[in-house]
């Protein structure tokens, strides 16, 4: 059909492949790809050829559309698909529980994801990991999601493992309106403090964090909600010139049905909240690396993009391989916990970079902020101490450029201390990344950052309430002796607490004390 090459070259560009990379992803020539472009093969395509069209649509098409008009420009009728030409093109048929063969019909989705997974990761060597394009990336992290179900529904069926809990068993929050806004985590924190049953370093994981974990199949040091997926060496943090950050110019694809729930809505979220501009993390060098430094890489994200979807993760709006509706978190929650140190992985649900900074004064102080009642997140919480979101180049609501773009890990912590507190740079006697991590209910990537300052903390108190631009944000200042004791001992008041508090209450510590002394402290506090 007409237009079919013009459809391709486009897709292609879009892509950010010259014809040379894409035939070599595609395993043809580069003559051959030009005369496709140019119209110059007759259709219908057979044989080689049309294997080839197919190979082209997988490597290229962003969704369910693309590949539809893609099809019908290439005149090929999708009723007329093999079953395994269908699966590759991500149109994947049900597989009910009890339904005949279902043994059967999940080994041969086994093998042709398996596959199907070799194959797209030789294309992604071919051309390079760092240089693949996102689209394959994420076809290849949705492939793997869907080989670990159909592995966990046949060890089921086979009683060798139990997998992670299905949709009736996982304790679901729903977002709640208050004063006709929606609010994330509105009274959450009651929650975290039913779960610690013992004084244990190793015993702090709410019951969330641990599902989560169990469905990524990974093992982590968590405290309440808050996961860590890489920690600078003994807890003693990155300096800015130990942290390499690279920054992506287009935004991440997302699934097609993540795609079509955050259209549907998005009207609920605009209407009170500006499309401000932040960022997401793409990858990170793990800990383990030889490397000398931190690498991130990073890539653009709107305020709508992701909370869209946030205030309805655990509502059940998708669908599962069995046919069943499942929420995002239990479809692809497990993502957010396999970032890559080669971008080969990263998170199909798009979820902000959010910096959270524990603040300590020149007279050894803690700063704790309750945070106000007119947030989006955790409205009422006690935090330690402050957070900030990441911010990227944007427009704000006149249409003029935002009031920053945060270069950095760095650059947005100081910014949220010059506007939550009113404190300058210059005040800062040092500034470090203590870790990334994973929260629980937002699925966003926090960046944990210890400054300590040359001021007191009256000091503080005075510039936030007579200067700070963003002092609405908070409604109390609390301040808390820096000190072992005094810090184990607040860390199990019955406080309304921010998710990730705790966390980075015991991440100071590990600065200060070390790991081994202060695990010593909690295990003192059950004599």
């Amino acid at each position: 059909m007409k237009g079919y090459g013009a459809y391709l070259s486009n897709l292609r560009s879009n892509a950010g492949l010259s014809l040379e990379e894409l035939a070599s992803l595609a395993g043809t020539s580069k003559s051959t790809l030009s005369r496709l472009e140019n119209d110059e093969v007759s259709q219908p395509f057979k044989g080689n050829m049309r294997m080839l069209v197919l190979i082209l649509a997988q490597l290229l098409c962003t969704s369910k559309f693309e590949i539809d008009r893609y099809l019908e420009l290439a005149s090929i009728d999708r009723k007329l698909l093999t079953e395994t030409e269908a699966f590759e093109l991500g149109f994947i048929r049900p597989i009910p529980p009890g339904s005949k063969d279902e043994e059967i019909q999940l080994e041969w989705l086994v093998a042709n994801c398996e596959g199907i997974l070799a194959r797209l990761e030789e294309v992604e060597a071919k051309i390079g990991i760092s240089k693949t394009p996102l689209n394959l990336k994420r076809k290849i992290q949705e492939y793997t999601n869907l080989l670990q179900e159909a592995r966990w529904r046949l060890d089921a069926l086979s009683s060798n493992s139990q997998a992670p809990v299905r949709p009736s068993e996982v304790k679901i929050y729903v977002a709640e309106a208050l004063e006709g806004k929606i609010v994330v985590g509105h009274q959450y924190g009651r929650e975290l403090n039913s779960d610690i049953v013992k004084y244990s370093l190793y015993n702090l994981a709410s019951k969330n964090a641990r599902w989560l974990m169990q469905l990524a199949d990974v093992e982590r040091f968590a405290v309440d909600d808050c996961i860590i997926l890489t920690n600078s060496k003994d807890f003693q943090g990155w300096t800015s010139s130990e942290i390499k950050t690279t920054v992506l110019n287009t935004s991440l694809p997302i699934p097609d049905d993540l795609k079509e729930l955050k259209e549907a809505k998005l009207p609920i979220i605009a209407k009170d909240y500006y499309n401000s501009s932040h960022y997401r993390l793409v990858s990170f060098t793990p800990s383990f690396s030889d490397l000398d430094q931190l690498e991130v890489t990073l890539a653009p994200i709107g305020f709508h993009d992701y909370y869209a979807l946030t205030p309805f993760f655990d509502e059940p709006l998708l669908t599962a391989l069995d046919g069943s509706k499942v929420s995002i978190r239990q479809k692809y929650g497990n993502t957010a916990l396999t970032y890559s140190s080669t971008d080969k992985g990263t998170s199909l649900i798009p979820t902000p970079v959010s910096i959270q900074c524990i603040v300590v004064t020149s007279d050894q102080q803690i700063l704790l902020m309750r945070r106000s009642s007119s947030v989006a997140f955790y409205p009422n919480h006690w935090s330690a101490s402050f957070e900030e979101t990441m911010n990227a180049p944007g427009l704000n609501r006149k249409g003029e450029p935002s009031r920053s773009d945060d270069a950095d890990f760095f650059a947005g912590a100081l910014r949220g201390l010059h506007e939550e507190l009113a404190v300058e740079s210059d005040a800062v006697e040092k500034i470090c990344v203590l870790s990334l991590n994973v929260e629980y209910l937002t699925l966003s990537t926090d960046v944990i950052v210890l400054i300590k300052l040359h001021l007191s903390s009256e000091e503080i108190r005075e510039g936030w309430i007579l200067e700070a631009w963003d002092r609405d944000e908070a409604s109390k200042l609390q301040f808390l002796p820096s000190n072992l004791n005094a810090v184990v001992e607040k860390l199990f008041s019955n406080e309304l607490w921010h998710p990730t508090a705790r966390m980075r209450l015991i991440q100071y510590l590990f600065y200060e004390y070390g790991v081994k002394e202060v695990a010593r402290a909690l295990k003192a506090k059950n004599r």
